[in-house]
């Protein structure tokens, strides 16, 4: 166990910095505190004072949130906890991801795991971590079309302290392919795909979900309505609670 205050590399190589994991001597193995540390140092966290739902940053003179989804006596889930920023090497690593740089999948899977282990509380009720549901055809694979589902199955891989992923078989599955969001431009659109998305997901057991407390992982939250589709389609088939997991949150435009 590393010393309190001491790097998570001891006497070893410093790491090479968050954005150049690829020449890092950990890279391969890494303990999930050294690229959590590393990582922490250029992440911009969500400004004071922020939303406890959505962790959006409060203007000044504002004393409630200007997401929609916030104030919505139906909104299903409960809160997003939030690793940091949409903004810098996090954007940058995130959009990568999704683009096929599969390495960034391990590398984020460490870093939910060090966020995790340093805030112990978003979890200490939760029963099942799970991650934004995605539609693959038969012939595709995790890693190359499902980048939330494949940073949980690295985090299960990583994980050394017991935490309660669910990944195989899954306990709500996408169908069939749906509006994404970053394609919609207004708040109409976003309920659409919302809409959209809620009638495209199942539940395949729900005695599986009955009386849980599920947090879904995603890479980017912006207004909630994934995660919201998401968590309407759990409690309908008996989920006690909803909670979000974001590695990256979106600033309003």
């Amino acid at each position: 166990m590393t010393q309190p205050g001491r790097p998570a590399y001891g006497d070893g190589p410093p790491p090479t910095g968050f954005g150049s994991c690829g020449e890092c001597p950990y890279l391969q193995a890494g303990h999930v505190r050294i690229c959590h540390e590393c990582a922490s140092e250029s992440f911009q966290p969500p400004d004071e004072p922020n939303c406890r739902i959505c962790r959006q940053a409060l203007r000044d003179g504002e004393h409630a949130c200007s997401n929609r989804l916030c104030n919505d006596q139906q909104r299903a889930f409960e809160w997003t906890a939030v690793v940091g920023v949409k903004a810098g090497r996090l954007e940058q690593g995130v959009l990568r991801l999704k683009d096929g740089a599969y390495g960034w999948g391990m590398i984020f899977a460490r870093i939910v795991l060090g966020h995790l282990y340093t805030h112990p509380e978003l979890v200490n009720q939760v029963d099942a971590i799970i991650p934004m549901p995605a539609y693959l055809e038969p012939h595709q694979a995790r890693q190359g079309a499902d980048h939330t589902g494949y940073v949980i199955e690295r985090a299960i891989l990583e994980d050394d302290q017991g935490l309660p992923f669910v990944l195989d078989p899954p306990l709500v599955e996408k169908t069939r392919a749906t509006t994404r969001m970053r394609e919609t431009a207004s708040l109409v659109e976003r309920h659409l795909a919302a809409r959209e998305l809620y009638s495209a997901l199942r539940v395949p057991d729900p005695a599986r979900v009955r009386g849980l407390s599920i947090m879904v992982y995603d890479d980017v939250f912006t207004g909630g309505n994934s995660l919201n589709a998401v968590a309407l389609r759990l409690k309908a088939s008996g989920a006690a609670m909803v909670y979000g997991l974001t590695l990256a949150r979106a600033q309003w435009r």
